[in-house]
């Protein structure tokens, strides 16, 4: 019962943020222009200053699971590399190839999980789950546009734009800043800190709150077996792989929730306008993105209900 209390009072939070995210669209005090105004100012300004925060924020004495770094690298790129091989395999129409690619590797790190890994440790050293941006984020992002280019519009992959993109990444910038601050002890003045701590306290709520109203449920019909396929593959099958390795090799607590949320976070909202961009199939990424992020709470309420009751969190 202990277990099943501490799931539900992770998970549900983070459904209601949600669900007035989307109630607020729905009644019309959400519309296009403000969500992707919030959606703008979520990961150019609050994000970085909370990855930044956190991270500067970092103990000194804080154990970083360098099997954890080896782990989620490693394994984000097995994934990617399975998905191009498997996908062309069980899917014929190129624009859809890309996006399901895309779908099942690309997880809502920074908004959905970064939030989830800090309601499940209140009060402990969570600043691994911000380092980790470093990695997740540009294996994301590359990945991506590879999978788009070649099956997208674009016939030919630009590296110089693949990696402008990853240097300009406000999230990366904000992370490796505040990296380097730690680094050098440097301890800005404490009206600062103060704003800081105020913006990343804000962040949590309003992400989420911007994923909701960001939800979309089209007509699902005409893309059951894409989303039957990538529903599944995103949150049971691929967190269930490398949770299982992880456990095998040894992780536990905070840096076992960061390998959740890197397999097994709801596919990330960007890939819907990326998609739409570079000549994918964007009805099809929207339902990805609208469909796991509503199934995401099901999924993550069970795997940490089984990790909470085998004593691994």
């Amino acid at each position: 019962m202990d277990s099943l209390i501490f799931a539900a009072n992770t998970v549900l939070p983070l459904l209601l943020l949600m669900s007035l995210g989307f109630l607020s669209r729905r009644i019309g005090l959400l519309n296009d222009v403000l969500v992707k105004g919030i959606n703008q100012l979520v990961f150019k300004l609050f994000l970085p200053v909370n990855l930044c925060y956190n991270v500067m924020k970092t103990p000194y004495d804080a154990e970083m699971s360098g099997t954890a770094f080896l782990l989620i690298t490693f394994g984000l790129l097995a994934l990617w590399g399975f998905l191009f091989f498997l996908v062309p395999r069980i899917e014929k129409d190129r624009k859809k190839i890309g996006v399901l690619i895309q779908g099942m590797g690309r997880s809502n790190y920074a908004i959905f999980g970064i939030p989830l890994v800090a309601m499940l440790f209140p009060g402990q050293d969570t600043s691994l789950a911000a380092l980790l941006v470093v990695v997740t984020v540009p294996i994301y992002n590359v990945m991506s546009v590879i999978a788009l280019s070649i099956y997208g519009g674009e016939q030919k992959i630009n590296w110089k734009k693949i990696l402008l993109n990853i240097v300009k990444n406000p999230l990366i910038i904000s992370t490796l800043l505040g990296y380097a601050l730690w680094l050098l002890r440097f301890q800005p003045p404490q009206f600062l800190l103060t704003t800081m701590k105020d913006i990343t306290s804000l962040s949590t709520p309003l992400a989420l709150f911007c994923l909701g109203g960001a939800i979309r449920f089209a007509s699902a019909r005409a893309h059951l077996k894409q989303l039957l396929i990538g529903v599944s593959g995103k949150l049971v099958f691929s967190p269930l792989i490398f949770l299982t390795l992880s456990v095998i090799c040894g992780l536990r607590g905070v840096a076992l929730a960061c390998v959740l949320i890197a397999f097994g976070a709801p596919t990330a909202v960007s890939s819907f306008p990326m998609a739409q961009q570079m000549g994918g199939d964007g009805e099809l990424a929207a339902e990805q993105v609208a469909f796991t992020s509503a199934f995401s709470i099901l999924t993550t309420f069970l795997f940490i209900f089984a990790m909470k009751s085998l004593a691994l969190i």
